[in-house]
């Protein structure tokens, strides 16, 4: 996004820009795009490919949280983009099923566009090789699950045992960088037919190409996203058999059956039964025919509007206030100081107990300015009610919740309310956050990149075992946040349900790329009190009990999720969040960040010395380790 965001800066405003879907690389570009900060002009468009998150959905592999994060940024960057450029229309098909968009949210901008072939050898044939009983069956995709060459290796053994006159060989002439899958293959062969087996992991461009074009080849993978191997495969001469469960070979695929390849039905045997069909009648097939079309970069540009926030919506900055007089007015201070101009501060004290709290509160009050009022609690409702009795307080079109000992950068009111005027399927807006500890010295944006965490907003996935939506603090729409309301029968993380119920009902967020949160690390608080770690599983449990998952026709009650993800190696998520609480809050691990500001406060020549410092340091204390070892060894 930066170096985009560099070349726009140099060259003026970019017309189209294509991302692959893997690794959700096009999320902060596009989360730029939302805000209005950068490549209005642009089509930012996502390419499918076949991305983590789909391998996930479609092979055995190991799945952490980071994986559920992942998966929650490849669908946000897809969710976001102006276009979505599918290869084939059935892989695109399978992509919006997994990915779980409705035909609403995903046709109006699906456009297929078929890559380009291109032969690296020889020209493109116009038909495909007449077989004979020697020709060898080849496997030329990689050795990888989802490239099922267990089905190959089995439906060819099947083909040998039926069809005693077939001489030739089988091939796999495909790259395999997990030796220990390539090792499972191999041993799936019967040791009376290991000889007519061969394999070749290292085969050059030419030779593949040579092997390729005077063989029967077969794709028995699972899922494409186009599958080029193929494609070549059909346009070298090599007569094609593909598994017809496969979308990137569907009805709706430039593939027909008979025609230009042979399907079969993705198990061992029918691979054996297509593979005697194509040898016991042998015939020319026709090469396959690569679609073409408009490139999605000759079409309609899709601009954002231009429009900003002219300063006349008012926002409504909702502070509930408990017992935390030391720190109310820094966090009023530091709405006060927001670029945006129409703002009123709605200060609701819940029923505060302590002496410099009310002091703190009055002197609010007496600052004479109509953009704060204080409203007084009679009695103690709760963190969530008193959330909510801001909310009833609200004048504002929009919304923005900050607890009273946090601080906001003076630019987010402005960026938030921009991002909900040009984004109408937008309710919520996240400012990425920085923590910082509650010291007298502390300066929150000196020390920002010590102690960051970063939101994803619609964190479908990852927000259901930790709360990756946001802190208690953003901005959203006055109108959605009162029909959500806060659930004042919760003791804590009133916030992350809030954001779950809101993702669930399809809400939208878009967060920030930068830091413009400050929170702030209190010994005692609420989920950082001793107390808190003790009751946090209660937390979690009660945020879930009231809600319900669906799979296929069984409804379960959400709380069996903390069976599933609550426990990792036998530890619980309470006692792993204690231990890093309590490493959090060491006080080595506090010397050695405070330590870190200082240094990275230093001039670059001072700080390339004390570098060489401690290296020769660390060597000298090698070098007398070793002395001694070699003096006890003599000894």
């Amino acid at each position: 996004m930066q170096a985009l965001r560099r070349l726009e800066g140099e060259q003026g405003p970019l017309d189209y820009i294509e991302f692959p879907d893997w690794g959700a690389a096009a999320f902060a570009t596009l989360q730029e795009k939302r805000l209005g900060l950068a490549f209005q002009e642009a089509t930012i468009a996502v390419r499918l490919h076949t991305s983590d998150s789909v391998l996930n959905s479609m092979e055995a592999r190991f799945v952490d949280r980071a994986a559920l994060s992942l998966l929650d940024l490849e669908r946000k960057a897809l969710a976001d983009c102006d276009l979505i450029i599918g290869q084939v229309s059935g892989t695109a098909t399978a992509m919006q099923q997994i990915f779980d968009f409705d035909d609403a949210q995903w046709v109006p901008r699906l456009h297929i566009d078929a890559p380009p072939v291109t032969l690296d050898h020889g020209a493109p044939a116009q038909a495909s090789i007449t077989v004979t009983w020697d020709t060898p069956i080849v496997f030329s995709s990689k050795i990888q699950r989802i490239k099922r060459p267990d089905i190959f290796v089995r439906g060819c053994c099947d083909f040998l045992r039926l069809n005693p006159r077939y001489c030739g060989q089988i091939r796999l002439i495909a790259m395999a960088t997990d030796v220990d899958y390539l090792a499972e293959v191999r041993r799936l062969i019967p040791g009376d037919l290991l000889d007519r087996f061969h394999f070749a992991t290292d085969a050059d461009a030419a030779e593949r190409h040579r092997i390729v074009s005077e063989s029967v080849c077969v794709f028995p993978g699972t899922f494409e996203s186009f599958c080029l191997a193929a494609y070549e495969a059909s346009l070298s001469g090599a007569l094609c058999v593909l598994a017809d469960l496969n979308p990137a070979f569907g009805d709706a695929s430039p593939w027909q059956d008979g025609i230009n390849c042979v399907k079969f039905n993705g198990s061992p045997a029918g691979l054996a039964q297509a593979l005697s069909r194509v040898f016991a009648a042998p015939r020319a097939l026709r090469s396959v025919v690569v679609p073409t079309g408009p490139r999605p970069w000759t079409l309609p540009k899709h601009s954002r509007s231009a429009e900003r926030a002219s300063g006349a919506a008012l926002v409504s900055i909702l502070i509930p206030h408990h017992n935390l007089g030391d720190y109310v007015e820094e966090t009023v201070d530091s709405v006060l100081e927001s670029a945006y101009p129409n703002i009123e501060l709605i200060v609701v004290d819940d029923a505060s107990t302590d002496p410099e709290s009310r002091d703190a509160l009055l002197r609010l009050q007496a600052r004479n300015d109509e953009r704060i009022r204080v409203v007084w609690s009679t009695q103690n409702r709760g963190l969530a009610a008193t959330r909510n009795l801001a909310l009833s307080h609200a004048r504002g079109e929009f919304v923005l919740t900050l607890d009273a000992d946090d601080l906001i950068d003076g630019r987010f009111v402005s960026i938030g309310v921009d991002a909900l005027t040009i984004n109408d399927d937008v309710s919520f807006v996240v400012p990425q956050t920085a923590y910082f500890d509650d010291r007298p010295d502390a300066n929150p944006a000196a020390d920002a990149w010590t102690q960051c965490i970063t939101f994803v907003g619609e964190a479908r996935s990852s927000g259901l075992c930790q709360n990756r939506f946001s802190t208690a603090t953003m901005m959203g729409r006055t109108e959605m946040l009162r029909s959500l309301g806060y659930d004042e029968s919760l003791s804590a993380y009133e916030d992350w349900d809030l954001y779950m119920r809101a993702v669930m009902a399809r809400s939208r967020f878009v967060v920030t790329n930068a830091v413009h949160f400050y929170y702030r690390r209190r010994a005692h608080s609420m989920i950082h009190s001793e107390a808190a770690t003790r009751r946090i599983g209660l937390y979690y449990h009660d945020i879930l009990r009231k809600k319900r998952v669906t799979f296929g026709s069984m409804t379960l009650p959400m709380y069996v999720l903390e069976g599933m993800s609550g426990t990792t190696h036998g530890e619980s998520v309470e006692a792993m969040r204690a231990k890093l609480a309590a490493y959090e809050g060491s006080a080595a691990v506090a010397a050695a960040l405070a330590l870190q500001v200082r240094l990275n406060r230093l001039p670059p020549w001072m700080r390339a010395a004390l570098k060489r410092m401690a290296h020769w340091m660390m060597h000298f204390r090698r070098a007398r380790h070793e002395r001694i070892i070699g003096a006890r060894a003599d000894r």
